[in-house]
């Protein structure tokens, strides 16, 4: 299992293909904080609360992670490599390989992004003539975005499993997120923060406008929503390798 791990991990970042999915990790966070300007408006506001406000688009850092995991599944398949590869490794040894490599390679990327990230939201802050101020409060947000990383590459890998489809995957674990789940969180809050995403991003930002889940109850679902796929994707993927 050990050089199962180690084959996907060098997987994850060897290769001039997985650029695009690593600028799409770091382009997430850009799209959910300039969705939304009243996060740039910093009259009256003191460092810490600017602070935390401009770290908040961190927490959708799971949607980059679920799509780093799909794609160590998906590109396989795309290239149509995967039946040499479990042929050769075994079922069992690849699953579990792709489990763990793409959570190292979700949370390698992830602390990257967030040292990125604080870096240039100083930047913006010392133009308003604000300092940085990590609060307890951002610091919370750094460790909720990143456990909702954990869960969110073992939903992606699952998802990558399950659908067999680059394009179908990418619209599962990027589109469904960042489209329908932000539109239900305004027409239908109270069953929007039960889905996958917005559970996971609640992680990071627990009870975001009153709209997402308080952090307890969101590691739940998210426990739930990545044990159940990670057990359909077992079944699947076992079925086609047979």
């Amino acid at each position: 299992m050990r050089n199962a791990i180690r084959s996907e991990a060098l997987r994850a970042v060897s290769g001039l293909s997985v650029l695009p999915v690593y600028l799409v990790a770091l382009l997430m966070p850009v799209f959910v904080l300039v969705s939304d300007g009243s996060r740039f408006e910093f009259a009256g506001v003191d460092p810490g609360t600017a602070t935390a406000r401009l770290l908040e688009p961190l927490a959708w850092s799971v949607v980059s992670a679920a799509f780093v995991g799909a794609y160590s599944v998906t590109r396989e398949y795309y290239y149509g490599s995967m039946d040499r590869t479990l042929t050769g490794v075994g079922f069992r040894r690849v699953f579990g390989g792709k489990l763990v490599a793409a959570v190292l390679a979700a949370v390698a990327l992830s602390v990257c992004i967030f040292v990125l990230w604080t870096g240039g939201i100083s930047v913006i802050l010392i133009r308003n003539g604000l300092a940085l101020a990590l609060t307890p409060e951002s610091w919370q947000l750094y460790a909720g975005a990143l456990a909702g990383t954990v869960l969110g590459a073992l939903i992606g890998v699952s998802v990558g499993w399950i659908t067999r489809n680059y394009y179908l995957t990418a619209g599962i674990v990027l589109i469904f997120p960042m489209v329908v789940e932000l539109a239900l969180v305004r027409t239908a809050p109270e069953v929007a923060k039960f889905s996958p995403g917005l559970a996971l991003a609640a992680l990071g930002v627990p009870g975001y406008q009153g709209r997402l889940l308080e952090f307890a109850p969101a590691l739940g679902v998210g426990l739930v929503w990545a044990a159940a796929l990670v057990v359909i994707a077992w079944f699947r993927g076992r079925r086609g390798a047979a």
